[in-house]
């Protein structure tokens, strides 16, 4: 016999959570929605489960449709592969010479195998709270909803959209870095060619299709890729002229100040800090179950290309003065350097749409509604959000709307970025810590640790791991990145 839930939707366009029986042994499941102040009061969402689980259900009909982000679609393993690849490998993998530098050969290793490993291990976590608990959440508020309430709906928002925004600022930040170095000694400062950056920006955000951005993903791989390789040869030629390029120190453990550590160590993690859009990956999979197959294999890539490309720059030119961060920026002139920067542009320009995506579109709907109602009265309300699957000429011209609003405070908060390094940092100790660490424990602790025995607290103990070193990691490298800050300062 099939079940059914009934969502509860609140007229003030709050989420409403409630709970779904299901016929054998299995624990209870919640059902999640977010609603517009145009839902009726109530809605019926019939579950065909049939005393089966949801993964079973999810194997047999696939879950085409992510209510949180306005998507329908049918994700393969393979896009999800390179939807998280792109997602991970990006601003942070060009930082990782310089993290190398500051701590030495066998901390820097450490600490991104570390990271990758928790990164798996908390994924996997946020899979099994979606599909054993929160089944119809497609993002980390919908998840805190339904193991919160509203209160942790509110704090999941507060934090989440914030960093997406900040991962938006950074692939802007590292293109307009990229034109200012393809055109060096031209007449624009760094300033302008962030505006440029932003231009570029806009009109590769108009692609609203999870589908289309794991297809264009492949071109993103592709265009960090070949830069990576392009580097490897032009320093190995530059040090080969140590009195244009002097070769610095390579050591096994760091000789810098611990906060310069921390720093650098919170490059890492901001390199694994795409934990924060797992969910709606997963959701737009047409197999959720699967979604831990991508998991695995794009965090295992992901950590090789991290280790590879800060062990061979590192390995080279040591930490070399002329080292900077995007170590990209250090090439000497010429072809290669070109080509490096067309490709990096082209690459920060995709990179850009996954991050950018979800923020613009939750401040659509948080927004839109009360804005029409301004503008155009209360006699036509309530006024709907379009869902990105919608290409009519009038959703079309709102997301042009909202993407130019997004990316105009993008580039204000690029403007102000005192340094690219620090920044990094700044961003990974308040708020990638708590998602890629923090957020995962708590999350399944509150929800599994009861239901748990014998072996199963293996698990659990994972968990607490994840918080331990998420709580270590939020106040030693947000120090770091303050004192850095206020000697830049001076």
């Amino acid at each position: 016999m099939a079940d059914s839930c009934v969502v509860e939707t609140s007229t003030m366009g709050e989420a409403a959570v409630v709970q779904a029986s299901t016929e054998g042994n299995e624990e209870p499941k919640k059902c999640v929605a977010e609603s517009d102040s145009n839902v009726d009061d109530s809605a019926i969402i019939s579950s065909d489960m049939s005393g089966h689980s949801d993964i079973e259900a999810d194997e047999k009909k696939g879950d085409a449709e992510d209510r949180e982000g306005g998507h329908a679609e049918n994700l393969t393993i393979l896009l999800a592969f390179f939807l998280l690849v792109v997602d991970m490998v990006g601003n942070g993998v060009l930082s990782f010479p310089n993290s190398f530098a500051t701590l030495g050969w066998i901390p820097a290793h450490l600490i991104n195998v570390l990271c990758a490993v928790l990164t798996i291990c908390a994924g996997l976590v946020l899979h099994r709270l979606r599909t054993k608990y929160v089944a119809s959440a497609t993002s980390y508020p919908q998840l805190f909803l339904g193991v919160f309430g509203k209160k942790g709906l509110v704090f999941a928002r507060c934090n989440t959209y914030p960093l997406m925004f900040l991962l938006t600022s950074a692939f802007n930040y590292t293109q307009s870095s990229a034109w200012n170095s393809l055109f060096a000694g031209s007449s624009l400062s760094l300033q302008e060619w962030m505006v440029v950056a932003g231009a570029v920006s806009l009109l590769v955000l108009q692609a609203r299709s999870f589908k289309a951005m794991a297809l264009t993903s492949v071109v993103a791989i592709l265009t960090i890729i070949i830069p990576i390789f392009i580097s490897f040869v032009v320093i190995g030629n530059m040090v080969r002229n140590p009195d244009l390029y002097p070769i610095g120190n390579h050591v096994l453990f760091s000789e810098y100040k611990l906060s310069d550590c921390m720093v650098a160590a919170m490059d890492i993690v901001y390199a694994y800090s795409g934990i924060v859009m797992f969910l709606e990956i997963m959701s737009s999979m047409k197999y959720v179950e699967r979604f831990k197959y991508s998991l695995v294999l794009s965090q295992s890539t992901c950590c090789v290309l991290y280790a590879l490309v800060g062990s061979v720059v590192y390995g080279m030119a040591g930490d070399a003065s002329w080292l900077q961060s995007p170590y990209i920026d250090s090439l000497q002139p010429g072809t290669a350097k070109t080509v490096s920067m067309v490709c990096i542009i082209i690459h920060a320009s995709i990179g850009i749409l996954l991050s950018g995506n979800i923020f613009t579109y939750a401040a659509q709907r948080a927004i839109e509604p009360s804005f029409k109602r301004l503008i155009f009265g209360k006699k036509n309300a309530p006024y709907k959000v379009a869902p990105l699957t919608v290409l009519k000429p009038a959703a079309m011209l709102w997301w042009l709307l909202w993407t130019s609003t997004t990316m105009s405070f993008v580039v204000l908060v690029n403007v102000a970025i005192p340094s690219f390094q620090t920044y990094l940092g700044f961003v990974s100790s308040i708020l990638a810590s708590q998602t890629c660490f923090i957020w995962p424990g708590i999350l399944d602790l509150k929800v599994f640790l009861k239901k748990r025995e014998g072996k199963e607290h293996l698990l659990s103990a994972i968990s607490v791991l994840l918080i331990v070193v998420g709580c270590i990691a939020l106040p030693l490298g947000l120090w770091g990145d303050i004192k850095q800050i206020v000697a830049l300062s001076r």
